[in-house]
């Protein structure tokens, strides 16, 4: 009896769940946590997907939504090539994203890699005021940018656009790379040297292919941030000719020829290569922000 009460005394005082069922209690709710993202992020994804591979007769057949396909067509996608201009948006904007995500990968690499290897007066002020920086909203520096370029006469144009999507992209590149090559052992360059290795090469046969993961983080960062930028493009660019995928498919609804079915179609179209890039890269992006320091 003294012992029994004794085990009572101990619950009472102590936590009244034992470690056993708190640990299941911690699983369940992560597994419910799990299921609600889940379905917050597959149901809007399957609507998607059901609208643009059915006819728009089939979708809206007697007044409702149809989101079970009795079969699928690619007469959206067909539509979105012979009546709209999607092929021109979906071309600039792989040009603007390429070269936004190659110039804010290389400023990142060279920024970072002097950050971490070069002393100089204020390098973690400049540092940090690169991170600053980023946090300003894109919408902040459409207006100066605007001008700047209007000034030089470089609207509807590649190269403002780009210049314009790398200054989004860049500040957190820079920093993802000054925390990402405070990981790479100084000692390997040494020993580079030692052998008679300029710098320039030690960088490209040493540091950089330690550094894969952390530089290809960072591009995958700026290829988010350039394909599904709408707010810059939208302001640098005003000619239609010009326009990216995310612009252009926000005025196919203004077009009575355009209903919900190649809207879904050209949604889906846009979703795909960010899709791709995150299925087979993810391990590099998980490795960049985790030894980066940014876990």
């Amino acid at each position: 009896m003294g012992s029994r009460g004794g085990i009572r005394r101990e619950r009472a005082a102590g936590s009244i769940v034992s470690q056993r069922t708190q640990a299941r209690l911690k699983r369940i709710a992560v597994y419910v946590t799990a299921l609600l993202v889940s379905v917050f992020v597959t149901v809007p994804v399957y609507v998607m997907v059901a609208i643009a591979i059915q006819a728009p007769s089939d979708v809206f057949a007697g007044g409702q939504v149809h989101l079970l396909p009795d079969g699928v067509t690619l007469r959206n996608f067909v539509v979105l090539v012979t009546e709209t201009s999607s092929v021109r948006y979906f071309t600039n904007s792989l040009i603007v994203t390429a070269s936004s995500t190659l110039l804010s990968t290389a400023l990142a690499v060279a920024a970072g890699y002097g950050l971490t290897r070069f002393d100089f007066r204020g390098k973690t002020l400049a540092a940090r005021a690169v991170l600053f920086s980023y946090m300003f909203s894109p919408i902040v520096l459409a207006i100066p940018l605007y001008v700047i370029f209007f000034t030089l006469g470089f609207l509807n144009s590649y190269f403002a656009l780009t210049l314009a999507l790398t200054a989004i992209s860049a500040p957190f590149c820079i920093w993802l790379m000054w925390q990402y090559f405070q990981t790479v052992p100084i000692a390997l360059e040494e020993s580079a040297w030692v052998r008679g290795a300029s710098r320039w090469r030690t960088v490209r046969d040493v540091v950089l292919p330690v550094a894969r993961p952390g530089y290809i983080s960072a591009a995958i960062f700026a290829f988010a941030v350039a394909w599904n930028d709408f707010t810059m493009a939208r302001v640098v660019m005003s000619r239609d000719e010009m326009y990216t995928i995310t612009v252009g498919a926000s005025l196919f609804l203004d077009r009575v020829s355009i209903g919900w079915g190649e809207t879904m179609a050209v949604s889906l179209l846009i979703a795909i290569p960010p899709f791709c890039i995150a299925l087979f890269l993810q391990q590099y992006l998980l490795q960049g922000f985790s030894v980066g320091g940014l876990e």
